[in-house]
């Protein structure tokens, strides 16, 4: 058997031995070691607390500082030490029951003019009411549905596998994912109304108020109907409403598309044995506690780490 010996990456000569754990190349004479170490001292401390108080007792980086010694600087300095740590170590997310429910729903901003979205996932079973949060997902772009086809085929196999239902807020081509992958659609019920209740209007004053009035008050009434013959009236009585010329368009296109999905607005009710959430207002607070711990970054590679941070720290919420 040929024995091939290394040769120098800087001249590509002969190697030779240099002490115990340094080489030298014969023709540069430059020396190097075999098994490189950390350059300076040991760290004498591990602050490991920081991400605590900001994640679990609500301090900001700043304020820490304060109470601190070091400057704002070498707090943050830390603080991103830490918060690498945590980001960067592998997450094993077990939940049991063998039906589950997926709750899904995405926040955007924008970075130097580009948009950003983070999805978010989170699963329960249909006997508990905790949610497990998964780690989200940071795109560059507008929500849509090619981006969530893709993201959910990456969940484990062992989690997608036993996902019968689907909650959401209504993206555009949810429902062929659903349709693909042989899962129950219920729609959330609080987008729906905050929606129109925004286009009923304030004042008295205006335009056909009355007629908003009782399409907002029938749409919740069709939403928890559980007459098919008074579900039936509801609807043929909102049909009338929409063509009502004093109906905003907004609100007549609002009150359509209602009326078409409305067996996904009704899952809840079809299978009652699943318990399926009416809202995805879970991941809303989700959004909330992220937007609140994360308002002062200025990058999406800082706002993913973050998101990431939060719901590690806060992976569970209760969804009833």
């Amino acid at each position: 058997m040929k024995l091939l010996h290394k040769k120098s990456k800087c001249c590509g000569a002969k190697i030779i031995r240099f002490g115990g754990r340094r080489r030298q190349c014969i023709v540069c004479e430059r020396t190097w070691r075999v098994h490189s170490a950390k350059q300076g001292r040991k760290a004498s401390r591990k602050q490991r607390n920081y991400l605590k108080k900001v994640f679990h007792q609500g301090f900001s980086v700043k304020q820490i500082a304060l109470h601190s010694k070091l400057s704002v600087a070498a707090i943050y300095k830390r603080f991103s030490k830490n918060l690498n740590v945590v980001v960067g170590k592998k997450r094993i997310i077990r939940i049991r029951g063998q039906k589950l429910i997926l709750v899904i729903d995405a926040e955007w901003q924008y970075f130097k003019g580009e948009l950003w979205t983070l999805y978010f996932l989170s699963a329960k079973s249909i006997d508990s009411e905790t949610v497990v949060v998964f780690d989200p997902v940071l795109e560059q772009g507008k929500e849509n549905a090619a981006s969530w086809n893709t993201i959910m085929h990456r969940l484990p196999i062992s989690i997608r596998m036993r996902i019968i239902a689907i909650i959401s807020d209504g993206v555009r081509g949810i429902e062929t994912i659903a349709i693909n992958n042989g899962w129950i659609i219920q729609r959330c019920h609080f987008h729906l109304l905050s929606m129109l209740y925004k286009m009923r209007g304030k004042r008295a004053s205006t335009s056909g108020k009355l007629i908003r009035e009782e399409i907002c008050l029938s749409v919740r009434r069709a939403l928890v109907e559980t007459s098919e013959t008074k579900l039936y009236i509801l609807s043929q009585r909102l049909i009338v409403l929409a063509r009502d010329d004093k109906c905003p368009r907004r609100m007549r296109m609002a009150v359509r598309d209602f009326l078409r999905r409305l067996p996904e607005f009704r899952s809840y009710l079809t299978y009652p044995e699943l318990n399926l959430p009416t809202t995805i207002n879970v991941m809303e607070s989700i959004n909330s506690f992220i937007r609140r711990k994360s308002r002062t970054v200025n990058s999406p590679v800082s706002w993913h780490k973050w998101a990431i941070a939060c719901t590690r720290f806060k992976s569970k919420f209760t969804c009833k």
